[in-house]
């Protein structure tokens, strides 16, 4: 194997992480050059189906793509040192995750975690030893339809990438191209939180409501006093944003209400699948825990996020 070959590794191979790691392998599998390897760290039935027969990919425009990394393991410690790495656990995996990639990061490793919350960078940092960490976000609808087999059903597939506040001389050059080549739309910004926070404030209060309810997005919007519920958790969310002197469009709320069609009908939230699985582990904290927090640290109401967190 040739150092001159970036190396990636996809880190969790849920709904986010299929997607990408998927599109990242199939890219690389297509390519004449080969200029980029892709390691996928997943567990379970899942890796089992990837390791035996590859990672499916099922597209809305494409159909089923079959995409095969060049390794797929449990531990990181059977990995070598990684130039990218996508960390795409659920938020609860979080930290156990940073401490792993510290056994295949050095000081050029790239982080790209475009988990659900709008606190990662600072959650990251606080455990990795060693990196730079390009604060990010994903407007993707996916998730895993069983072992081996993950379903794109919808979003702008869009990944938005900021700048480390600790390496703001750092350009992600490589990481364009590889992103092109794979087809995967991105965007990089300066400043990429005002971005995290307003796709925070649509996924939030969604998140919440179906968990709350039991309801498909589509449901949801049907029902008037769901819809209005989660109008007023967008409003709290709003207000915290520009309490931390987020820039959020005054048209925003509104926008994100009449766009939230863009899903399919029968699109379900992550955090809602997690409850309704009955595994014990879900992302609340990252989604209604961190809303009240906040809301407590700036002395400002949160009562319909209280509302619906304490009952999802």
């Amino acid at each position: 194997m040739s150092k001159d070959k970036k190396r990636i590794c996809v880190y969790g191979l849920g709904g986010v992480g299929g997607y990408l790691g998927g599109m990242l392998a199939h890219g690389s599998n297509q390519s004449d050059k080969e200029e980029y390897e892709v390691y996928f760290v997943a567990r379970g039935e899942h890796l089992d189906t990837i390791v035996k027969d590859g990672l499916t990919l099922v597209t809305p425009s494409k159909g089923n793509i079959s995409c095969h990394p060049r390794k797929s393991v449990e531990k990181v410690s059977e990995l070598p040192v990684m130039d990218y790495v996508f960390l795409c656990v659920k938020g609860y995996d979080l930290e156990e995750a940073v401490e792993n990639i510290n056994e295949i990061a050095d000081e050029n490793t790239v982080i790209i975690a475009p988990l659900n919350g709008v606190d990662i960078y600072e959650r990251i940092r606080s455990k990795l030893e060693k990196g730079i960490v390009l604060p990010s976000c994903i407007f993707v609808t996916s998730s895993i339809k069983e072992p081996g087999v993950v379903v794109h059903k919808g979003g702008t597939t869009k990944l938005v990438l900021g700048k480390d506040p600790n390496n703001k001389d750092y350009i992600p050059t490589d990481l364009h191209q590889i992103l092109s080549n794979a087809g995967i739309p991105y965007e990089l910004e300066e400043d990429a939180l005002p971005t995290i926070w307003e796709k925070y404030i649509m996924f939030a209060p969604f998140a919440l409501v179906t968990a709350y309810s039991g309801k498909t997005f589509g449901e949801v919007m049907e029902d008037t006093d769901l819809k209005k519920l989660i109008e007023e958790i967008m409003e709290e969310v709003v207000e915290l944003a520009r309490a931390k002197e987020i820039i959020v469009k005054d048209s925003l709320i509104e926008t994100y209400l009449g766009n939230a069609s863009f899903y399919p009908y029968e699109t379900k939230t992550s955090y809602q699948r997690d409850i309704e699985s009955g595994k014990g582990k879900d992302e609340g904290e990252l989604i209604g825990g961190t809303i009240i927090r906040l809301g407590k640290e700036y002395g400002m109401s949160t009562t319909a996020t209280e509302k619906v967190y304490r009952q999802a």
